[in-house]
């Protein structure tokens, strides 16, 4: 038996307005005068096939009908138990979200108090990593920092001195 719904590619639920709309969509597609005549016949076929759909799914009590014979008889009683069992799935997955959000917002909480309450401890455990890689150096470059590090304090040593001694300078800097 065909399946007047899968013709029209609608839902077994679908409303009158949608079927119409289908259908006007599909006759348009279908329609034998828009295919060339090697496909035409192919074209006709499907034409009929969407045109008697619409016709028993649009009159209500060839429907009804239909819907019987096929088994999709959905009485209030079957749509309020899809309803409600899909509203318990949904519920169930909001609970399911809500403990996942609890469990991300514990762990949050306690990553934010461990890095609060360790920032000293990383601060000192960045400067003993600089400290292990300044031993890892060979001996000719902890010579070359070291001379880096005397030659940038004479630099500075002079700047000081010279801004000191110029009055001008002394003044700009130090009012």
């Amino acid at each position: 038996m065909k399946n007047y719904y899968e013709i029209l590619e609608v839902n077994e639920n679908a409303s009158y307005e949608v079927i119409e709309k289908a259908y006007k969509v599909l006759a348009k597609k279908y329609h034998p005068d828009a295919w060339p005549n090697n496909q035409s016949y192919w074209a006709e076929d499907r034409f009929k096939e969407i045109t008697e759909a619409y016709q028993t799914l649009s009159n209500d009590k060839l429907r009804k009908e239909y819907d019987i014979m096929i088994g999709v008889h959905n009485s209030f009683e079957d749509k309020y138990n899809n309803l409600y069992d899909e509203n318990e799935k949904l519920k169930q997955e909001v609970n399911k979200m809500k403990i996942r959000n609890k469990s991300n917002d514990y762990i949050n909480n306690r990553e934010a108090k461990n890095n609060s309450q360790s920032y000293f401890g990383r601060y000192f455990s960045t400067i003993k990593s600089l400290i292990y890689n300044e031993t890892k150096k060979s001996s000719e470059e902890r010579s070359k920092d070291f001379k880096a590090l005397i030659l940038t304090i004479i630099i500075v040593s002079i700047l000081i001195f010279i801004f000191w001694k110029v009055p001008f300078l002394h003044n700009l800097i130090f009012p």
